[in-house]
């Protein structure tokens, strides 16, 4: 199972995904994932950090295999692999909580295709507090291992929900009082000039060639822009997603120190 789980189809069938690397997996039992089981090497059990991961798999009486290093090279997806896989079910999130959670700020994704992108993008998310990501039509599987490898852990700890119909959401979020903006190189407004301190937001970052589809754009309340030397054409997409988000966190901190002072 683990082999055919390197497959997106299989992931998908089976709703589980392969978490790998010593430092990832132990993040992921440390934070209480779940898992269904850990497959490691001799070597690595002899490795302080590997008797911690046995430690929390014994405790949680989760089932565990010791295998040989060249079984463990093939199910492996990088190239120097480091001795430990674990097979996890997908988080299971609930969109109408995520949705409803006050002064929400959401983030919507259009066929974003680079997996490092997308990895970054998450754990940009979970450094700011987003409260949800929604994946549209295009863009990479967010278990793909690359992704996995690049969000750090965040995967654990943001709402994900991929596959979403991304028209659809933001109709209904904009019935729900949400303010949709969209990133957009043309626009007039530089994003640091929209006001982001109070409010439901949802953030729309486009695919990393071509942008957010047209229809998108015209269902988006603001579009802001990046500015940029003439000779730049744009950010790349995790850049951009990072420095809007990061911009919406200084906003909210500062209102936050101005309570505080005045307090």
């Amino acid at each position: 199972m683990a082999r055919e789980l390197k497959r997106r189809r299989h992931r998908e069938a089976t709703g589980r995904f392969l978490i790998e690397g010593i430092n990832f997996v132990g993040d992921a039992l440390q934070g209480g994932a779940a898992i269904d089981c850990l497959l490691m090497t001799e070597r690595v059990r002899q490795r302080e950090k590997g008797r911690i991961i046995l430690q929390h798999a014994l405790s949680r009486e989760i089932p565990f295999f010791f295998v040989k290093e060249e079984i463990l090279d093939r199910l492996a997806d990088t190239e120097t692999p480091q001795g430990v896989l674990a097979i996890a079910p997908k988080p299971v999130w609930d969109e109408n909580e995520v949705i409803a959670a006050e002064e929400a700020l959401l983030l919507a994704l259009d066929g974003i295709q680079d997996p490092g992108n997308l990895g970054t993008i998450i754990r940009s998310g979970d450094g700011v507090g987003v409260n949800g990501i929604f994946l549209g039509g295009g863009t990479v599987d967010i278990y793909n291992p690359k992704v996995l490898r690049s969000t750090m852990g965040s995967v654990f700890r943001v709402p994900a929900f991929p596959k979403t119909e991304l028209l659809q959401l933001i109709r209904k979020l904009r019935e729900r009082g949400f303010f949709v903006v969209a990133a957009d190189p043309r626009a007039d407004i530089k994003y640091y000039q929209a006001d982001f301190r109070r409010g439901r937001f949802l953030i729309v970052i486009g695919n990393e060639s071509r942008g957010i589809s047209p229809a998108l754009l015209e269902l988006a309340d603001l579009k802001v822009r990046i500015p940029l030397k003439e000779d730049v054409e744009s950010l790349n997409a995790a850049v951009a997603a990072a420095l809007i988000l990061f911009e919406v966190l200084r906003q909210r901190d500062t209102i936050e120190d101005l309570r505080r002072i005045q307090k």
